[in-house]
């Protein structure tokens, strides 16, 4: 009986034994994930901000026949401040969707409007890369969606920023949006060298990244893909990747025809609310 009870209790010791060092596997996870949080902020706010401020003491230095650099000087400042606004919200919506503070607010509203900023705000890094910008949609386009206009325009801003990131010089990138019923497909094509079929799950993890270099060139894929991931399944959406002479992302997001959504005078009639 005392063998019974003594094998009881070192099967007792070796359980507990391996629970804390499960414990511990866990917490040194979580971590190695907050550090990679921090290093994926650092890389998208320290770059541009850098850059400003740099490119600002230079303005205020010109003098004489150098002055005639300020414009040129200013339109560098001008897209560093535009990265790091853009950054600052993929920054800010990480941490609401962790929060679980994220909610869907439609209207309608014009993607074209959408696509010409865009085109500004990545003008100097596509002019720099000298790449083909071929689209399926012109600025005469009346291309109205009714969908979540701040979170559409985070995902294709977050699609159109990678893509030039990871274009060779001289490459093209297509950027094609149709409709198709009530679905809403996105497709961007780049000729970058692909996204590695062993990493394809973790550029979807905010807490990752596959280039751990905190002030690396490219930037790795940071918080990018994971924002736009995490607003498709807000929207009951679907992202497809494939990697082939470059890489193919294609998204599908579901619409509904604002005039079909139910207002509040549609829900009870006068004899159902008396």
């Amino acid at each position: 009986m005392e063998l019974t009870e003594i094998e009881r209790l070192k099967k007792q010791v070796e359980q507990l034994k391996s629970t804390i060092n499960l414990l511990n596997k866990n917490l040194k996870e979580s971590e190695s994930l907050k550090s990679n949080f921090i290093s994926n902020i650092m890389n998208e706010v320290y770059n541009p901000f850098s850059s400003i401020l740099s490119m600002s003491e230079n303005i205020i230095d010109l003098k004489g026949e150098n002055i005639n650099k300020a414009p040129d000087l200013a339109r560098i400042i001008y897209r560093e401040a535009a990265q790091l606004d853009f950054h600052l919200q993929n920054i800010f919506s990480a941490a609401t969707i962790e929060a679980g503070l994220e909610t869907i607010e439609k209207t309608n509203f014009n993607l074209n409007e959408i696509l010409t900023s865009l085109h500004k705000k990545f003008a100097l890094d596509i002019n720099n890369k000298n790449l083909n910008i071929n689209t399926n949609i012109t600025e005469k386009d009346d291309f109205t969606v009714y969908s979540d206009k701040q979170k559409l325009c985070l995902i294709l801003t977050n699609l159109f920023s990678n893509s030039i990131k990871h274009s060779p010089e001289n490459g093209q990138i297509e950027f094609y949006i149709t409709q198709e019923g009530e679905i809403l497909k996105i497709k961007v094509n780049d000729q970058g060298d692909g996204i590695p079929l062993e990493k394809s799950k973790e550029i979807f993890d905010r807490f990752k990244r596959l280039d751990n270099t905190i002030n690396s060139v490219s930037g790795g894929y940071g918080l990018g893909l994971s924002i736009v991931n995490a607003y498709l399944e807000i929207l009951d959406g679907e992202i497809e990747i494939n990697n082939g002479e470059g890489t193919s992302i294609e998204l599908r997001i579901p619409l509904v025809d604002s005039n079909s959504v139910d207002t509040d005078e549609d829900l009870f009639s006068n004899e159902e609310l008396f």
